[in-house]
């Protein structure tokens, strides 16, 4: 007898292609979910290092930002003690200036003016005293005037004591002057 196929082998040939399709849509399910995988792990490294990098540049912020405050605060006491030694180089070169303002004073007092109170205040000096008569007075002020280190101001008032001895009460504005040559020495220090 004769061998008969009676199966169809289209049939077959429909099963054969259906098994090899579910196989390859199961290996390429299968290699989907491991590139997927694969993705995900890169990426999460990658957003792992990111946060890292971002961890240690806020680190390295803070520390600047403390940094800079305490650059801020030396400024601020080098600014201060700048300030200081200012004042205490303006104290040693004016220093010098009280005893010269004593000594043009004793010559520009004139006989008959007795000073009873002087009054400094920066460069502003207040005179109070009495005077023989007017024409002293007049004299001392002119004698400010002609000073090299002194000069007058304003001569605020004059009243007549009648306390026995006849003489005049006054109160003399005057100005302390540094002469221009001091100056520039005391700048050149």
């Amino acid at each position: 007898m004769a061998n008969i196929n009676l199966l169809d082998w289209r049939e077959e040939l429909r099963q054969e292609r259906q098994k090899e399709f579910f196989i390859t849509l199961g290996l390429m399910a299968i290699l989907a979910a491991l590139i997927w995988f694969l993705v995900h792990t890169v990426m999460a490294s990658r957003i792992e290092n990111q946060q890292n990098r971002n961890n240690y540049l806020q680190t390295e912020i803070r520390q600047l930002d403390r940094q800079i405050k305490e650059i801020n605060e030396l400024e601020k006491q080098r600014e201060s003690l700048i300030a200081r030694m200012n004042v205490i180089q303006d104290l040693q070169q004016s220093r010098p200036e009280v005893v010269r303002m004593f000594d043009e004073l004793v010559r520009v007092v004139p006989e008959g003016i007795n000073i009873r109170t002087l009054e400094r205040k920066s460069a502003g000096l207040t005179f109070v005293g009495e005077g023989e008569s007017n024409p002293r007075i007049s004299e001392f002020m002119r004698q400010l005037d002609a000073s090299e280190r002194l000069q007058s101001k304003d001569l605020q008032n004059v009243s007549k004591q009648n306390k026995g001895i006849p003489s005049q009460s006054f109160t003399l504005l005057a100005q302390q002057v540094i002469p221009a040559q001091e100056e520039k020495e005391g700048e050149a220090k």
